[in-house]
């Protein structure tokens, strides 16, 4: 339910989630693991850099001779190279007087790779270099959203609820916050608490301004396919926007004649955990997804629950390629039954065993299955996805963008609609874990 006039309601994680580890263990150690892993990336960047240099100075003499200056130890260009790689490395270090620089624990591989896709992440959705990326893959699902879901207009504006959006796979922020920043109200999901905590950071840390940005070289640890030794180094501020200026302006409206306001939140945890329930049933205007259908073990499982959670006529927006996070290894010859397989690859997450690849066309007909109509749909949309710009090497995909509308079923005599059984509104509470 849309919440009337009186504070706006922003993105609540830190105590909502601070509240949820004091009765969790296991989760107040997956926190501390993350966490790690953001004050260690400075440290590891700097081991890369010295990998590097030993393995220079292992080369044969002859073929030390030949290299560029800047990468002989005994030269001032080394010692300026040097110089602006622990810059760079500082950069992407969270200063805090509470916490050690470097922790007994050493994280892992992974945990770095994530931290590493973060700061990318950050890159993309709040600097002003990621601003072309967000065209390709936020402007379409803005334009249609605000097509076929609009806001409240003229004299209705405040004295009915803005429509409800749910945007999973919401990452750092950005797609939810643009649309909250039109008026809708609106509820971001993710899974990933390296994602929740950036985005906490950028919406309720107060601490960075367009005017005084946090400054970035997401990059730092990218040694292939490199054109500049300052490119990998260069930086990105952010964020290009002011969260609290942008949406305390949008929801500036008069108490005297204002019902309602627009809402913005964000629910940790699993999306099919958390929208699955039955209290998420016909509870929403539109679900809009970015780079999100990919990420499901059973993209079948998520059609189904966004279809039981939007209201009868209420529509999905989607844009993205069938990347699949969660596609698996082959069976191979002599893996004779699924169980044979699953002992093979037993030390994998089951769901890298279970995941289910449809192609597009039978994601689409996947879609009309269950009860959707196709509004919209455009192939081979080109976009990128948190890509280096000075980089040799980008991946492009080639997406897929459409709208689809939940038909609105008649009830049988002597039932009311869905629409009345579930009621028109709802109250989605942050919740869950976030342990990826």
């Amino acid at each position: 339910m849309t919440d009337k006039v009186g504070e706006p309601q922003y993105h609540s994680l830190s105590l909502a989630y601070q509240t949820y580890l004091r009765h969790d263990q296991k989760e107040q150690n997956h926190w501390d693991d993350v966490c790690r892993a953001f004050r260690q990336y400075a440290s590891f960047g700097m081991a890369q850099w010295a990998n590097h240099q030993n393995r220079f100075q292992s080369l044969p003499e002859v073929q030390q001779k030949v290299l560029p200056k800047a990468l002989r130890i005994d030269t001032e260009e080394y010692q300026m190279r040097a110089t602006q790689y622990k810059e760079a490395a500082i950069r992407n270090h969270p200063s805090s007087p509470s916490q050690p620089i470097m922790d007994s624990t050493i994280v892992s591989d992974s945990q770095l790779s994530k931290t590493s896709s973060v700061l990318k992440s950050l890159a993309r959705d709040w600097s002003a270099e990621g601003k072309p990326e967000r065209d390709m893959a936020y402007g379409p699902l803005i334009k249609q959203l605000k097509q076929y879901v609009p806001l409240p207009r003229g004299d209705d504006v405040g004295k009915k609820p803005p429509p409800r959006i749910c945007v999973p796979g919401a990452g750092v922020g950005r797609l939810a916050f643009d649309i909250t920043a039109l008026g809708y109200s609106v509820q971001g999901n993710d899974f990933s608490l390296f994602m929740l905590l950036a985005s906490d950071f950028i919406l309720n840390g107060g601490v960075a301004t367009p005017e005084h940005p946090i400054m970035i070289s997401p990059w730092l640890l990218e040694s292939r396919n490199v054109h500049s030794p300052t490119d990998p180094l260069r930086i990105a501020k952010i964020p290009d926007v002011d969260p609290y200026t942008v949406l305390s302006e949008r929801v500036n409206i008069d108490e005297n004649d204002a019902e309602y306001i627009p809402e913005f939140s964000m629910a940790a945890g699993e999306f099919a955990a958390i929208y699955s329930t039955e209290r998420e049933q016909s509870q929403w205007d539109a679900v809009v997804c970015s780079f999100f259908l990919d990420t499901a073990p059973s993209v079948v499982e998520y059609i189904q629950i966004i279809y039981d959670m939007l209201k009868p006529g209420g529509f999905v927006m989607s844009f993205g390629p069938l990347l699949y996070h969660w596609s698996g290894p082959a069976m191979r010859p002599d893996d004779k039954t699924l169980s044979d397989y699953h002992e093979r690859y037993s030390y994998l997450d089951v769901r890298y065993l279970n995941s289910v690849d449809l192609c597009w066309e039978d994601v689409r007909e996947t879609f009309i299955n269950v009860g959707f109509e196709m509004v919209e749909e455009k192939a081979g949309v080109h976009s990128l996805y948190t890509a280096d710009r000075r980089s040799m090497m980008n991946m492009s995909y080639r997406c897929v963008s459409f709208v689809a509308r939940k038909k609105v079923r008649l009830p049988e005599p002597g039932q009311r609609s869905s629409a009345a059984s579930h009621g028109s509104g709802g109250n989605s509470s942050l919740s869950s874990s976030a342990k990826s």
